[in-house]
Parts: C-alpha cells; structure tokens; sequence
C-alpha cells in the first residue's frame, strides 16, 4: 500500500514510531507514551490556524481578551453535555473495513444549530427515507445504500463520503440553514456538528478525545449501568471546574461541541472547538480523568437523564434486540448484563439494598480510569512539539499505575447452541439477523478475512446471495459484517452478523412461517463459499480497492476521527493507527476457511443463533412453538425483565440445521464477476492547459466581504430545458466529481397519487440498475435518487470521475426507460437480470416503500417535526395520503406517470470536480437528451412550494376554529367515501383500499378535529394537538416554533443566527440539565421557503406536551433580563464563535458540491450567503439581538410583541406518562422521586387506548422555576391538554386557512456560453 511515514517518534522503550499515513494527507502526526502510561497521538494540522484564513487572505475575527473574561460567567452556572450509547456499524459487502453504515444505538436524530448552512427544508424533507431506524442514519437511495468498499474520509475515520455513511436521503428533515452546525442524537444524547459543509460537519476544528478501556462489561452486577452513568457524571464539573456546565459552556462559546458513549469495554469521551481555544478545552477535559466532582446533588438529578436516555429508546427496535440478544446469551456471562441503565437499577434498587451509590461509583472510578489504560489523540493547528507540551501539562497529573485493561479473553462464546429467538417490532417491519460468534478479530485487522466474507454475503451483484433472495421476492436488503461496536467486536469475540430485511413472502417462507427459509440460502451461500473455496482475487481486488480510496483518502469530521482513532488505539500498532481501516498485510485463506467452518450449520459444537424481529409477533409465536410441537424441539416464552419485552426462544431442530449442511448447490448463486468499474485513470483535470484557461475571470468581492470560502460555481447553459451549471475543482485536487441534478415536471407532484408514483419509479429504477450500479459502488462510484416533493426528484452520482459519465448516462436513460415501459414484463429491453423486470420487481419495491411509508413518526420528536413541516409547506402531501395511493397502485401505473412526467420537464444540473467544461456540458446534454423531447421547459415556469405565514396571538384562535370545522367535515366526507367503498365487495384497486380504511377513520360525531378547544391565551399561539402513533409509545414530545419572516437580508440572518448562539446552551442547561424534562432537548434556526424561524424540541417520559410548551415560554422569558444586561465582552464571545463556524471550509469535494448544490436547488443562488452574514455580524448589537428577540421570541405576557407567530405541535402517548405531575404536585424536592409506584395503576402497561384526547383532558398546572426544581402549583391553565387533531385532516384544514409567504428566489446571472 503505497503510504507516507509520519515523523519517526520514540515509544516508551525509546523506539522510533513512523506512523504510516496517506500519500494525500498534508497533516503531520506524532506517536507519544507519557510516563503515566497515557498513549497519544499528536496531529499537527497546517491548515489549521488559531485564526484561520479564507481564500483573500484576512483573518476571521478574533476573541480578544475581554471577551474571554465572559468565561468567568461560564463558572457559576449548571448543566452537561450528554452521552450518546454506543452506535453500531456493520461492512456491507466489504471490500475493505469501516465502509459500513452507522446505526444509531438509540434512533439518532439531526437538527440544525448556530451558523449552519446545508439547505433549507421544503416539501421534499417529508419523505419516508430517513425516518426508518433501520437505516441506519436513514437510507442512502440507489447503490450508496452502502457497499462496503472502504472508506474515503480520512483521519482513520471509517465512515464514507463516498456514500456509505451519508445521510442520502435519509435526513427527515434538511433542517437548516442559517443555523451552525447540526445535533445529533446518538443514543438519544446531544452532539452538535458545527458548520457548513454540505451533509457532514466542517473541517479545521480542534479536536480531541479519550478512550477510556472500560466499559459495560465491567458493571458490577449489583448496579447495572453504572459504567454508562460515571460517563454521564464526568461532564458534571471537577475540582479545577466545579460548575455543572463549564465545559459544556466553554464550547459553545468558542464554536465548539462536545459528546461520549459507553460501549462494553472502552468509554469514549470527545470534544471540538475553534482552533485558538484547544488549550482551554483541553484543560477542563483532562479535568474528567484527573478529579472529577460527581457531587450527590448531580448525580440525584443525572440519574434522571439516563432514566429519560432509556425510556426513549423502549420503542426503538434495534435497542430492543440487543438487550434481547444480551439477556439471552450464555446466564452469567458479560454479556448478560443490562448496560443501559435506568432509575431503578442505578437508584431504587441500590438504595433499597442500603448501598451508597457515589461512594460505589468513585470506587469503580478510582479502580478502572487510569492513564495506563487510556489513548487520546488531540487534533490542532499548533506544531508538533508545543501540542506535546500541552499535553504533558493537562495530562502529567492523570493517575496511572492501574495495569492492564480488563480483558474476557478466557470467557466462552456468549452463546451456546443454536436457537431462533423471535422479538416484538414497534414498527412494520421484519428482520432477520444470523448471528456467528467468531474468535477476536480487532487485532488481526491486516488481513481482512472477516471483510472477505462480508464482501461476499453482503453482495448485491449478479449471482449474489441477495440477487437470490429479490428473485424469490423474500427480502430487500441484506447487511453482512462485523460490527465495530463493542457488542460486536471485543476480546471476548467477534460477532459476524447476517441482516436481511424481510417481505412479507420471507417471513411466511420455510417452516413454521419464521422466515427460516431465507435463513436455509443464506446457508446455501455459505456453502457455496466453503465449496469455492478462499479466492485470492476476491481479496486481492478488495485490497486494490481499499488502495485506491487510501491513496485519496479525503478529510473526515474531526470530532469523529479522533474518537475513532483513540478508540482504535486499543487493539492496533502504533505504526497502523491511521491506516488500519484500510491496510491489507497478507493474504491468509487459512484464517477465511476457518472461520467459514464456524458457519457450518451442522458441524461439530456449530453455534450460531437467528433473531427475528418482526410486528407479526403473535402470529409467529404461535407458529415457532407448534414448529417446536412438532419436532420436539425445546422452546419458551419469557419476558425481559429491563424492557417488558416477551420473547420466544427455541433450540433449531437438528434435522433442520442437518438440510441446510447437506441442500444441493443452488445455480443462481456464484461469486461474483470481476469488477469493470474499478478506475484506472486518476490525471487532474485541472492540470490541463486548455482547462485553467477556461476557468473564469474572478467577480469582485462585495462590500464587506474579504475572503471566500470557495470559489462560487459558474452558469454555463440556460436554455429551455436546461440550466447547467460548473466548477472545476482546483482546490481538493481529488480525481473525484459530483453531479447533481433535479429533474422539475408539473406532473410531479400534482396529488397524492402522482407523489407516491414518483417515489415508486425511483424505487424502480433503482432495482433496474442494482447489480450493475453495486459494482460500480464498490469500486467507489456511487449514485443517490429522492423525491423533493414540488421541487421535483433529485439524482446525485458522485466518486470517481473516470468511469462517472457512464453511470449518470444509464441512470438517466434508466428513467426515461420506465416511460416506455421497458423492463416490463413482455415489453421493451429484456431483464439485464433476474429479478429486475418492472412485473418481478413491482411488488417487492412497493411493499418495502409502503412499510417506510406506515413507519414514519413512530417517533414522537419526528412525528412533532414532520406535522410542523407539513403545516407550513404550502402544498406537501401527507405520508398517510401518499400510503394511501400507494396501497392501489399496480405495475400498469407506472410507465404512464413517468411518460407524462417527461412530456414536459426541465432539468437543472450541477458539474463539480474533475471535470471540465466540455465534459460537464456533454454531460448535461446527455441527461436532457435522455429525457426525450419533453425536456423543453423554461427555467422560470417551475413552480415551488411557499411557507404559510403562522397566525399572530390574535389571529391563533380563528385559525383553529376554522381548522376544526373543516377536520369535521373532511372526517365526515371521509366517512361516507369509505362506507361507499366498503359496500362495493368486488371492487379492486382503490376501492379495496378505501373500505380497508374506514375503520381508521372516526364516525363525524367522533372526529377528534371536531371537538370544541378553548381559545388560545395569548402566549399559547397555534396549538396543533396530536396523539402519538406508536400506542405503547411512553413518552410526548413538544415543537415549539416561532415565525419571523423571510429571510433576504444577510443582516437579520445574522442577528438570528447570533440570537441562536446565545441561546442553545442556556437553553439545554435549564429544560434538560436544571428542569430534566427530558433527556432529548433542542433548540436552532429554520429556513422553510425562504421563511426564517427559530424551533425548541423536547421530548419527555415525565411531563405532557401543554407543560413542556409553558416552560419553553418560561425559558423565554427568563432570558430577556440577560439579554438586556448583555455586555459587550459577552457579545463579542459569542459572535466570534459564530464567526468561527460560519468560516469553516468544506473538508471535501464531494461536501463542497453538496453545499453548493443547496444554493441551486433551492434556486436561491446565493453562494456568498456566509459570507454576507460574517460582514453583517461585524455591525451587529446587543440591541439588535435584544429586538430580535422582543419582536418575535419573547411571549406577549411577558412583555413580547402581540405580532409573535407562534405554532406549537404537541404529541401526546395514548397512556398516561410514568411520572406525570397533575396540579398540586409534586414539590420541587419531589423532583428526585420520580418512582415507579406514582404512576403504578396509572400506566396500563402502554397499552391504552387513549381516544381523541390524549391525555383524557388532564390539567397539567405544574410549575418550575427556570433555574430548576420540579413542576408545582401555579403554572395556571394554559397548561391544558387539548383534544387530538385527527390526521392528515386536521392538520391539512389548519393548514387551509392560513396565507402564504411569496417566494423570494434568487437570479441566475447570464450563461458563460450560448444556448
């Protein structure tokens, strides 16, 4: 592998280190032990600059040393950061390690945050893809769903750019973009991604992180999740630092973010922040290992967090089989622990059993954290040398002298035998998962052989074990690998793991309808394998691969790659730490034939195990024990304890297992081909002579503005049809390209019906292209499709460029081939493969389409987000309408709709990268030619979505009489169609589906739109009540947002987006730290339609959505003084941090063109929009931040503005919530007694049936002081939970009645050639 040693360091023992690292990474690394023990790895960024520069050369601006004197402040108030629970990440196929997807431990979620700028949301963001937690962090469309081919981002950072780990399509919402950075929730946990670079955080922060090796596994067994809650604890002040919140604090205000997880034997503890403040960050940092406070009053109000941390991922089905997995493994092994952690085990319990908790924690603290048993790698603008130095100053102290890590090297198999365990789903859904206990393979990373085989069970190509299963219409998706959590890969063992997404026809197929027939080919595979034998090509063609992408490698997130690197540190050399990911050392079909012999289903002391997670539990239960019945198998039913989750466990017949060993070889399985798409030709376009000469002559800078970011694209062509626009990359100098394009018909999205067509065809097309477009995704060309609602469909292919124009040729003629019809059975081309013609395929992709569809706000923070977005876009179609029309559609509809699509369109096309001019316009011609003669559209007949402008106080209360009105009338039409349909037996299509549907729909007398509210007081807004869709969903969720207006003006972005720096910590510290209403809580800007807003998110398992919406108006209120006494000092602080965010360079090409790409699909054009605000912030004023927020924010009772436009969405659970305070509750000492017995006899188990009001009308008139304490008496009775909205119909007549924004779009300037 062709590489580039770093400096040569000495070890501890004096030895030269020369860490191997990509011939593309300009940084510099040093390999230091210290002489506690601590191992460090030193990055030295060049770019990086405690000021950084943009492309003319002036420095942003500074902190000066007043500004710095607001840290003073910082210490006297409260609160943390949280933890996130580790995330899971399994190699699809797997040409090389670290290219799969991460899987969020508990329903990750991602919400913009201060100076962010990666699009606004629109129509489009209402789409299923993304909303499902079975994607991973949602799904990637087309063949970067994720191939495992390696990774493309650097740092040692094993997620892709390239495809693999990006957000695609599955972004619920694009919330942003006058905000900074985005949050994500991991594990339920806040992190915020600070910056503007396209779908992934920026580059040149400071970073840094620790892995800590212990973790869950090393529970002690009397306090069950006492590893994940010392995790939360350190954030809670040291002795240096003693405030609550100071670190936490300390980062926001120099741009930066912090976030950790506990996995089973490491704990992994991370930060970022701007370059010019590392030093103070890495102080308090080091703080956490040195003497960290966890002061009893914390840690009485933090157990909190990881009870609401728990119960939020209840209904989260991947968190569901894990504790499954683990409370069913071998009894007595570590593995057979609850590493979540709750109340009841980290507080009842212990203090039941007379244990001291703290005392228990310190302890387990003192024995297990030490230096010698600990990596950090710290990421900064500084020379190697003064960053060793300040990492001897913080870290000298840190105790060492505690030996060797923990390891379970000597334990068994956590698992024994072999079983089928059959688990509930929340959501609709079934998914199958092979589990093989394998031995450790973290440390024998060289030689891939774990990669081998997932490359191969993982493929999607011709002959591939999924080809095999879409053919019998069994399954849509297969994952294959080891994960790198700590679940999966830890010195106990690897777990290599078996995904597949099961049909219906899956889970029914084979006996005893537990989809053990899939289970069968997938042994078929394997035997496959067996009988082939280990192919040194296959390796060998993984290893070019991983080659070309580490001789490229490109920039990763900077949080992400330190805390990956120090967690790496563990199990790898220190010469390996950067290229581990990617590195092939030998050949070795030894090790490949043995652990294939560990897969055999029927050999000596075979041990694997199926789970299947399915929504059909009591049919399949049912089932699988009469299987057992019959074969005199042994089976139970049992429930788990932690989640109250009933499982069904039975041992696998031998005769079963025995067939699997001995079926004959299936002819449609074989390896796979040699891949074409590998590229060969890596030569820089911009290089060329007659390129350079093209690029044009540079604009000069506005009025204010003194550096770029990056240089703007220019508009090469607009003409009717097409508007294209270019830009040769000569900054990444990557042989890599991005194209972008939207496709705009007016037939796209006329109705509920041709939204589910659209979506349908582009599922379509990509079956159509898999198995050729996967082995293009492995070698590193990858392709992405999605519905943008009115805006039309979007198309990305980016990777290489070499062979880049042959796969945008074929997915462009791939759609037009759906409008004739080709593929269909009978018609047209013949198949390329089986399996792929449009009457095979039809049924598969519409029923995994329609299961995304009825997935969607399984969550309460989603659904509250969703239902706000679809109020406020114009004219978005509902998911339920869009499910609804695709339940009826059937293969004949298909060609018509996207004939009609193309008989009048326009495409607007964007060219970045290695390309030039002339190949970004043959490009170009190409899509429109392909798209036929109907591509003839002018530009300006496009039609986009608007916002609705958002009701005053005043105007609030007639908009939802008026809404209700008309939600009972639609209910009743509704009614009356679906009884029409129902007496029609014989119909077929819609019909059908109408009458399936009447049962859904209240009778008009029951219509909860119907049903009288009381007029909105004037702090309340727009209340838009909703009832949870998930009925055992245990908690509510509140999104409060507040409407200001369109957002033109750089200026009164920047005061908003300043507004927002302000307010994000505050806001945490006292709803989430202080109050604990919950664990997930939020707060950030909104751009919709061009309309600027500002939204606060909580949801919560303690308190209904009426007393979340009173304590955001309290919060509120209780930040004027401070805004009003704001100094100067103060105001400086959090502009340069906003600055500092909003200057982040895009660390890739492929972000760049993401970003920019937003400017155009939005059609606003505006590609200096940073640049404008950070000259607007230079002339902004506490006093225009203070108006800002008078004028739009602040309620009327507390002396806002009666114009304050405000719109509420609460989400309410059918039952009860656990520790709902009704009035005259609790006192605020009553706050730490949040036990189970109150909501005893209240709860129900989830399972009531809550009808129309939700919370039964219940006055929730709690109370809490804004600097903490639980509710009381005196919030008064705004706090009212309303009757439910029925939905869509409610929330469609609120949305009725309300007028629209106009639209304020940007000019294109003219073409650089003719049309």
């Amino acid at each position: 592998m062709t590489a580039s040693p770093a400096e040569g360091t000495a070890d501890a023992g004096g030895q030269p280190i020369d860490v191997v690292k990509s011939p593309n990474d300009k940084k510099e690394y040093r390999y230091v032990v210290l002489e506690n023990g601590l191992r460090v790895l030193l990055i030295h960024d060049p770019e990086m600059r405690p000021s950084s520069t943009g492309e003319g050369g002036k420095a942003d601006m500074e902190v000066d040393a007043a500004a710095a004197a607001g840290d003073a402040e910082a210490a006297a108030k409260a609160g943390s950061p949280p933890p996130a629970m580790p995330g899971q990440k399994r190699t699809r196929g797997g040409a090389a390690a670290g290219s799969g997807r991460r899987r969020s431990g508990a329903g990750g979620k991602a919400e913009a945050g201060p100076g962010e700028d990666s699009g606004e949301e629109s129509s489009g963001d209402l789409r299923p893809d993304g909303e499902d937690e079975d994607d991973d962090e949602g799904e990637e469309s087309g063949s970067g769903s994720g191939s495992g081919s390696g990774s493309d981002s650097g740092d040692g950072e094993g997620e892709s750019s390239d495809g693999e780990g990006e957000t695609g399509s599955g972004s619920s919402e694009r919330e942003e973009s006058e905000g900074e950075g985005e949050e994500e929730e991991e594990g339920g946990g806040r992190r915020r991604k600070k910056g503007g670079g396209g779908e992934g955080a920026p580059v040149k922060k400071a970073a840094a992180a620790m892995a800590v090796g212990v973790g869950s596994f090393s529970d002690p067994e009397d306090i069950p999740g006492l590893s994940h809650y010392l995790e939360h604890m350190l954030f809670m002040g040291s002795g240096r630092y003693p405030a609550e919140n100071d670190y936490d604090d300390f980062l926001t205000r120099h741009g930066g973010s912090a976030n950790a997880f506990t996995d089973q034997e490491v704990t992994n503890y991370h930060f970022e922040v701007a370059p010019a403040h590392l030093e103070g960050a890495l102080d308090r940092f080091a703080q956490f290992f040195i003497a960290p406070l966890c002061a009893e009053g914390s840690m009485e109000r933090e157990v909190l967090a990881v009870d609401s941390e728990f119960r939020q991922v209840l209904q989260d089905d991947h968190c569901r089989m894990a504790q499954i997995m683990c409370h069913t493994s071998r009894p007595g092994h570590v593995y057979n622990k609850f590493s979540w952690g709750n109340r009841a085990s980290l507080w009842e319990r212990p203090q039941e059993a007379g244990l001291d908790v703290r005392s228990r924690l310190l302890e387990y603290y003192h024995r297990h954290y030490g230096a010698d048993r600990s990596c950090l790698v710290v990421l900064g603008g500084e020379e190697l040398g003064a960053l060793e130095a300040l990492v001897r100053r913080c870290f000298g102290a840190m105790p060492g002298g505690k030996g060797p890590r923990p390891s379970f090297a000597d334990l068994p198999p956590p698992f024994q035998g072999r079983s089928l365990v059959v688990t509930p789903a929340v959501k609709d859904s079934h998914e199958l998962r092979l589990t093989f206990p394998l031995p450790p393979l973290a440390a024998a990373y060289g030689a891939k052989a774990d990669s081998y085989l997932s490359h191969l069970l993982g493929h999607e190509g011709p002959g591939s074990l999924l080809s095999a299963l879409k053919t019998r219409g069994w399954a849509t998706e297969i994952l294959a690998g080891v994960d790198d959590d700590g679940s999966a890969t830890n010195s106990c063992c690897s777990l290599f793991g078996v995904d597949v997404t099961l049909t219906d026809a899956g889970l029914a197929a084979g006996p005893g309808g537990c989809g053990l027939a899939v289970a069968g080919l997938v042994f078929a595979y394997v035997n496959l394998l067996r009988a082939e034998g280990p192919q040194e090509w296959v390796w060998q063609e993984m290893k070019a691969v991983a080659e070309q992408r580490w001789r490229f490698l490109e920039e990763g997130d900077p949080m992400d790659s330190v805390s990956r690197l120090a967690g790496s540190m563990h199990h790898v050399r220190p010469e390996h730490t950067l290229v581990s990911d990617w590195l092939h050392e030998a050949w070795q079909p030894d090790r490949v034939a043995e652990l294939l012999g560990r897969m055999d289903p029927a050999g000596a002391g075979s041990c694997f195990r199926i789970d299947l997670l399915t929504r059909r539990f009591e049919q399949v239960k049912a089932s699988a024990l009469a299987l057992a019945a019959a074969e005199g198998a042994p089976a139970r039913a049992e429930t788990e304890p932690w989640f109250g989750l009933e499982v069904v466990v039975m041992e696998l017949p031998d005769s079963l297992c025995r067939s699997w060993a001995e079926q004959p070889p299936l002819p449609e399985l074989r390896l796979p081909p040699r891949n074409p798409y590998l590229p060969s030709d890596f030569s820089l376009r911009c290089d060329d002579p007659d390129a350079a000469a093209s690029l044009p002559p540079a604009e000069p800078l506005p009025p204010g503005v003194h550096s770029l970011l990056a240089t703007p694209p220019t508009l090469l062509l607009d003409k009717p049809g097409l508007r294209l626009w270019h830009k040769l990359d000569t900054t990444f100098r990557t042989p890599r390209a991005a194209v972008h394009w939207r496709l705009f018909s007016p037939a796209g999205h006329t109705c509920a019906r041709s939204a589910a067509c659209g979506h349908l065809a582009l599922k379509l097309l990509e079956e159509r292209l898999r198995e050729d477009a996967y082995l293009a995704d492995v070698a590193g060309l990858h392709y992405h499709t999605s519905p943008e609602g009115l805006a039309g469909m979007e198309f990305r292919v980016d990777g290489f460029s070499h062979r880049l124009g042959t796969l945008v040729q074929r997915l462009a003629s791939a759609l037009a081939g759906l409008g004739r019809g080709e593929g269909a059975e009978g018609q047209g081309e013949a198949p390329s493969a089986p399996g792929s013609s449009l009457a095979e395929s039809f049924e598969s992709a519409r029923e995994a389409l329609v299961r995304k569809y009825r997935n969607m706000n399984m969550e309460v923070g989603k659904h509250a987000s969703y239902s706000r977005l679809f109020v406020l876009c114009a004219h978005s179609m509902h998911c339920d309408d869009i499910l609804r029309e695709l339940e009826a559609l059937t293969p004949q509809d298909i060609a018509p709709f996207v004939s009609l699509l193309l008989s009048r369109c326009h495409v607007e096309a964007f060219v970045a990268g290695n390309v030039t001019q002339a190949g970004a316009v043959e490009l170009a011609e190409g899509i429109v030619a392909a798209m036929g003669p109907g591509c003839r559209m002018a530009a300006g007949e496009r039609v986009r979505d608007c916002c609705v402008v958002v009701p005053d106080a005043a105007g609030a209360g007639a908009a939802e009489g008026k809404a209700e009105g008309k939600a009972a009338n639609g209910a009743a039409a509704k009614a009356k169609a679906a009884k029409a349909a129902k007496a029609a037996k014989g119909a077929k299509g819609a019909g059908k589906k109408a009458g399936k549907g009447k049962a859904a729909t209240p009778a008009p007398e029951e219509a909860p739109g119907a049903a009288a509210a009381a007029p909105s007081a004037p702090d309340l807004g727009t209340v838009v009540p909703l009832l949870a869709k998930n009925a055992k969903e245990e908690n509510a969720a509140v999104e409060v947002y507040y409407q200001l207006g369109p957002s033109a003006d750089p200026h009164g972005r920047a005061v908003l987006d300043l507004l927002d720096q302000i307010l994000y910590e505050p806001c945490y510290d006292t709803l989430r730290t202080k109050q604990q209403l919950g664990y997930s809580v939020y707060s950030g800007t909104r751009l919709t339609g061009g309309v600027s807003g500002f939204c606060v998110q909580v949801v919560s398992a303690r308190y209904p959505p009426a007393v979340l919406d009173a304590r955001v108006d309290a919060f509120l209120s209780s930040m004027a003084p401070r805004l009003a006494a704001m100094t100067p000092e103060e105001l400086a602080t959090h502009t340069s941090a906003l600055v500092a965010a909003k200057m982040q360079r895009d660390r890739s090409l492929i972000d760049e063109a993401s970003r920019l790409w937003e400017h155009i699909s939005s059609q606003r054009y505006d590609f200096l929009s940073r640049e404008l605000e950070v000259a607007a912030l230079e002339s902004v004023t506490a006093a225009d931040v203070a108006a800002l927020f008078s004028a739009h924010l602040l309620p009327p009772s507390a002396g806002g503005s009666g114009g304050r436009r405000k719109l509420a969405v609460h989400v309410a659970p059918h039952g009860p919530l656990k520790e709902e305070r009704a009035a005259g509750g609790k006192s605020a000492d009553g706050a730490q007694e949040a036990d189970g017995k109150e909501a005893a006899g209240k709860e129900a188990d989830g399972k009531g049936k809550g009808k129309g009001k939700g919370k039964g009308g219940e006055k929730a008139t709690a109370a809490m002081e804004v600097d903490g304490g639980a509710p009381g008496a005196g919030e008064g009775a705004e706090a009212v939970e309303r009757p439910a909205l029925e939905e869509p119909a409610g929330l469609a007549a609120l949305r009725a009645t309300l007028p629209v924004h106009p639209l304020h779009l940007g000019t294109p300037p003219p073409p650089l050639l003719p049309s």
